[in-house]
This record gives C-alpha cells, structure tokens and sequence, in this order.
C-alpha cells in the first residue's frame, strides 16, 4: 500500500515491486512506455520510476504524455515510464495493482505490514513472491527435486537465515499475494453456491416449459396425426418440436445474458466500495461465455423437450383423429408428469426461499450483533505519517499532538490511537504463550489478535475494563505491559488469574522472545462473523510498539457536522498529513467486508428464491388452468348432475394444494439437509431455523393457493349447457 498525493489529497492504493523482467515473465508487452531496467531493480538503489496501469491511465484522461511526467508517492516524485496493456492484472485476477515500481525502491515503499525493519538485501526478509514459468517437459516433481539441493546449498552458505527453508513450486494462485505456496480453493465454496442457485433456477424454468411442451403438445395432438395420416414423418415432427423447445431455450439465454451483464457489474461496482483497490473486471460475455450458454440452452433442450416431442410423435391415430385433445390429459391423476414436474418445481422454489431467509436472519442478526465497543456518537479516522515522508519518531510526536489538539475540540468527549479497527480491511496477529512455558509445545501458543493502542482507548471505545488496569503514559520499552481479553486470559490460564501473570512473544524484528506483564483484563471484543468463531486479543501500548498506519478514535456528543469539523482542524494542524479514511463508526461496520458478504448472500439468495418461487407459481398456475380447461365437460357434468360452484371451486383448490402439499414436504427435507451445509456460513442462525422452517413454507402455500383459487374461480363459473357443448 502507497499514498498517491494528488493536490492537497492523499489517497492510498495498491503498488507492486516488481523486477525488470517481470513483464517478460508474465508474457505481455507494455501498451506505452519501457520495463524497468536491471539498475532501477538492484537493491538500494532507489531510482524513482513507476509504471501505471491501464485503468490508472485511463481514470487520468488517457494522455500518452503522462510519460516523463511524475507523481507523488509516500512524499517522493516519481517518473512515470511506462503503461501496462488493457486487462492485465499481474499475478492476480480481478483485483489489480495500480502502480508497479522496481525493487530497488522497496525501502521506501514498504509499510507497517511488509518488511518490519528489514531491508530487501537482508537475508531473513522473506517479502517477495518468486513466479516464473516452467521449462517445456518439465514437471513439478522434478523442479521440486532441483529446488530441494539449492535449498540445500543455500542453507549450507547462510546456516542462520536459510535454516529450514524449503523451495516448492506450485501452480500460480490468482487470489492470493502469500509468500506461501497456496491454492484458490477459497473460491470453490461460494463458486458452488452461486453455480448451484443458478442451476437450481435453471432446473425450475427447464421444467417449466417441459410442463408447457406437454400441455401444448397434448392440445395439438389432433394436429399431429392429421400430418402423420397425411404422410408426415415422425423425424420431422420430432424436428420441429425440439426447434421449438430450443427456441424458447435460446431467447431466454439471450435474456438471461443481458442481466447477468448488468447485474455483475452492479456487484462488482459494491465490491469496489468497500477497499481502495482497483478491480478489472469486464462483464462483456466473450466466446467461452456465449458457447457456454449456448450448450446450457441445447442441455435443457434435450433433456426437457425430447421426450415430450419423441411422446407426440407416437399418437394414437384413429383415437386422436376421433377425439383430438380428449386423450392423455391425465387431468385426474395425482402424479401425472405434469403434476410431478409441478411438485418439483415447488420443492426446489421451497429449498432455495429457504436458504434466503437463513442468510437474511443471518444477515439482520450480524447487523444488530453486540459488538463490544461503542458505535453510536463514534467518529473513526485512519491516518499515516509515513506516506507524506514522516519517520517514526515525527510520527509518534505527530500522532500525541494530534491527540492533544482533537481533544480540545467542542463536543469531543475523549480521543484516542488504535493500530486497527474491528470489522476493518487490516487486521494483526500474535501468539503468545505463558512464560515459563515449553517452548517447543505448540500447545502453549494462543493466536489473538493484536493491536497497538494509547491508554484512553478503552474509554474512548467503551470497552469494559473487567480487572486491573489500562496502559499508563510512562509505559515504554523500559517497562513492558500488556492487557488480555477475558477470552485470551482465559485460554492462557484456564484454572487460574491471568492479572500479574506474564506472557511470552517472539518481536518480530529481532525474532528474541520478551516477557511483558498482564496489567489488565478487557471484555471480549466482535472482529468479524464470517468464516471464524470468537478470537481472543492482545493489547499493547503505543508507548512501546509503533505502527505508522493509525485510527483515531473520538467519542462525540453528536456525531452531527463534526466530520467536517475533525476534517478542517486536521488540516489546520498539518496540511500534508494524509487523511485516508474519516467517517463514522456506524459508517465503518456497513461498509465492512463481513456485513457486505452477509448481505450479498442473503440478497443474492432471495433474488434467486423470488425468481424460483415465480417460477413455480406460473407453473402451478398453468398446471391448473390447463387442468381446467380439459376437464370443462367433466365440471360441466358435475355440475348438471346437481354439483354446485362451491364444489367445484373446492375440488380445483383441492387438487393444487395436494400438489404443493406434496412438493412443500420434499422441499422441507431438502431444505434441511441444504441448511447443514449452510451452518458455517450463518452468524448466530441455526441451519435449521425454526422461524425460517415456518415462514417460508406458510409464504409458499400463500401464493400456491392464490395460483389455484384464480383457475377454481374460473372452473366455478362454467355454464353447465355450453360446457356439455365443449369438445
């Protein structure tokens, strides 16, 4: 992460240090300008130069002279030397850098998160991703094999700095920037459950018009043994019914391509909301995208339009002569193919409704969730010296006198420093252990969440101080202290007082273990609700630790007009200081990446199950209409015979909420296995939620029943003279 200083802004992004062959690598030429050269990329060197991607051109008017000219990066100038082609995203895919710089400029680059002190030419920084591209025949195994005996070599040579270090080739992952050897299995999961919805409604609206082949087709039954008896062949008659059913097949593709064009660009527009990273990404179907299409609408042609076509073209000449569309309505029949494809349809609508109100209450819960901290009348600011030139220690002075002067202000009720904010893009890590403890045991590791913080902070959050003390001016790295939360506190000290205790972590620019006092306990604090259970928490004090990407928080009277008051008095105490970030806390959490996944699925989710849901009622509808329709001489019997319009009307209502009786159970025990699978991805919502288990299937029998009752009322108005007329 860079800060670009545009006028009195600055604004942080994303910038990759690359080497000079980085580009050859990778297999792309630039659109303008020249690669980096083997000096700008040597260690230390610090030659200024930058390359800009395509989409940071375009967004600053698309001039080619934007060559020679320079920007400002972390209160440097930089030259711009080259423009990267349209579309490239490096080593990632969809999110893209914005700037690429030479490695020779990673000292000055570099922030809180990358190098921890370490310079590019130390043999323990292990920052940078190594990709390159396999020889023609050669296998992994075999690079592995090569790699193990420079491993080796290079262990013998730095016994120290290579003690243990292993060299893996893998396949590149496209969302992931690890030094790790990874893989982007994280997609499958929510790759599966889109793929899964779509296939589900593609399921629905497939059977649907299976149900309309076989009621069109049971209609024009006459039709066909008129062109059979005339000389027609079956081969044509299949022909001209399965180009009908691809028909339909391929203008709802069309359709179909139309939305999703639009409707990924409106989520990939609410995906960039929320961090400041440059998505590429073009909805533009391309040929893979048409083909597939196209082989899903020739799927669901085959497989829901053959049989009914192949059925039509095997008539009963001399009945279908004589009675036309009498025959094989199958009106009467409880599991006739129409009703079956109907209950189908109920049951898959019902499965995926079901799966929308889990993540909706899962959703409304994460929105009204107990975080632990304050987020009424709270006011965040994320700020960081460092990207306008500042060192450590004009930082540290910075960050007090900023304090002192935002304390001051009317309506501010305190203020303080906090390296991280819950629900935010960062987040840091340490384990720590019980001192004293084996250090080679594992088991005496607790992974928490760390954070750097000032001695009002737990004030100014609202954060219960549950025993002991908060951080004191004087504490420094003379005197070492941190606070637990009762959760760590708890993990590290089971059967006993974590207070005066001391714990054990290794520094991470020294790697030397260091003992520190616990001189406190806090309440547990909420991070996040997707994908990991409670975690506990580490404090340490901004006296002893410095981190120069930091949040200000102030605890307000009304949060009303003071952003703009915050803004102005931050620019009046320095007007270079880079102001990233400055909102409220209620602010903060919607726009956090949890709350946007919880309300992305439960949306996305009842989207789906609303179409479904239309789906099934049109085709319960039409089952029924038809129904009627055939059966008009048998209701106009019925009712010569003394049957009034009541009877009538019950025994069509009757007949459908059979159907979706019948649909509804199938649909609650796939529903229930569905919400096992969906358990993981809920917040505090059971996978089989009562509430949702009575909700959505009263709601579906609502709309089966307003689909029944509109044929049933029509059934019950047949005039018994001219149905007994009806053929």
């Amino acid at each position: 992460m860079v800060g670009l200083t545009e006028g009195d802004t600055t604004r942080r992004l994303f910038a990759d240090l690359v080497s000079s062959n980085y580009f050859d690598t990778m297999g792309v030429r630039l659109f303008r300008g020249r690669v980096f050269t083997a000096e700008e990329e040597r260690p230390g060197s610090a030659m200024p130069v930058v390359i800009v991607s395509y989409s940071f051109w375009k967004r600053h008017g698309a001039d080619t002279a934007i060559l020679g000219r320079t920007l400002r990066l972390n209160g440097r100038l930089f030259t711009v030397v080259g423009i990267t082609p349209e579309g490239f995203t490096g080593t990632t895919t969809l999110v893209s850098a914005e700037l690429y710089v030479p490695l020779g400029v990673y000292e000055a680059m570099v922030n809180d998160f990358d190098n921890h002190g370490r310079s590019l030419a130390s043999r323990d920084n292990h920052a940078l991703i190594a990709v390159g591209r396999l020889r023609s025949g050669v296998t992994l195994a075999a690079a592995d094999a090569q790699l193990a005996g420079v491993a080796a070599a290079m262990q013998k040579a730095w016994p120290v700095e290579n003690k243990d270090q292993t060299l893996l080739v893998r396949p590149l992952a496209r969302l992931n920037v690890s030094t790790q050897p990874s893989s982007d299995d994280g997609l499958a999961v929510p790759a599966i459950l889109l793929l899964s919805m779509a296939a589900v409604v593609l399921l629905i609206a497939s059977l649907n018009v299976a149900n309309m082949m076989l009621a069109r087709g049971a209609a024009r039954r006459k039709e066909i043994a008129i062109r059979l008896a005339l000389g027609g062949g079956r081969r044509d008659i299949v022909q001209q019914l399965l180009a009908e059913s691809l028909m339909l097949a391929l203008m709802g593709g069309v359709a179909g391509l139309f939305i999703a064009w639009w409707s990924t660009g409106v989520l990939v527009s609410s995906m960039a909301r929320l961090a400041p990273i440059d998505l590429v990404y073009s909805a533009t179907p391309d040929l893979r995208v048409l083909a597939a299409t196209f082989a899903f609408c020739l799927l669901s042609t085959v497989l829901f339009g053959f049989m009914p076509a192949w059925n039509l073209s095997r008539p009963d000449l001399v009945t279908d002569l004589k009675d036309g569309e009498s025959k094989g309505s199958g009106g009467k029949r409880l599991f006739s193919r129409g009703n079956v494809l109907v209950m189908g349809q109920i049951c898959l609508s019902l499965t995926l409704l079901t799966a929308a109100g889990l993540f909706t209450r899962s959703a409304l819960r994460a929105a009204n969730m107990f975080t632990g901290f304050r987020v009424a009348n709270s006011i965040v600011v994320e700020l960081d010296p460092s990207l306008a030139g500042y060192d450590r220690i004009r930082g540290r002075d910075t960050y007090r006198a900023l304090l002192a002067r935002l304390r001051a202000l009317p309506g501010v009720e305190s203020a303080s420093l906090a390296a991280t904010v819950p629900f935010g893009m960062t987040s840091n890590g340490r384990s720590i252990r019980r001192a004293g403890s084996d250090p080679a045991d594992k088991g005496n590791l607790v992974a928490c969440q760390s954070n750097i913080v000032e001695e009002s902070y737990f004030q100014t959050m609202g954060i219960e101080l549950l025993r002991g003390r908060t951080f004191r001016a004087s504490e420094g790295p003379t005197r070492s202290a941190v606070l637990l939360d009762r959760l760590a506190a708890q993990r590290l000290w089971p059967n006993g007082d974590a207070l005066g205790k001391h714990v054990q972590l290794s520094e991470d620019e020294k790697g030397k273990p260091r003992e520190m006092e616990v001189v406190g306990i806090v309440a547990n604090v909420q991070e996040h609700v997707v994908g990991r259970g409670e975690q506990p928490h580490v404090y340490f004090p901004f006296g002893e630790e410095y981190q120069s990407d930091m949040h200000i928080h102030l605890k307000v009277g009304s949060v009303s007009g003071m952003l703009d008051t915050v803004r102005r008095e931050i620019r009046a105490f320095d007007a270079v200081l880079p102001v990233l970030a400055l909102k409220t806390m209620q602010q903060h959490l919607e726009g956090s990446a949890d709350l946007w996944i919880m309300r992305t699925a439960a949306t996305l989710f009842s989207i789906f199950g609303g179409v479904a849901l239309l789906l099934a009622t049109v085709g319960l509808y039409g089952i029924r209409s038809y129904t009627v329709a055939r059966r008009t001489r048998e209701i106009g019997i019925r009712m010569a015979l003394g049957a009034s319009a009541g009877d009538t009307l019950r025994l069509v209502v009757r007949e459908g909420a059979a159907l979706t009786a019948i649909g509804g159970a199938a649909g609650l025990v796939l529903s229930f296995l569905v919400g096992k699978v969906l358990a993981s991805m809920l917040y505090q919502v059971s996978g089989s939620d009562p509430v949702v288990f009575l909700a959505v299937p009263a709601v579906l029998c609502a709309v089966s029943l307003v689909a029944c009752y509109v044929p049933a009322r029509r059934a019950a108005r047949v005039d018994p003279m001219v149905a007994l007329r009806h053929e």
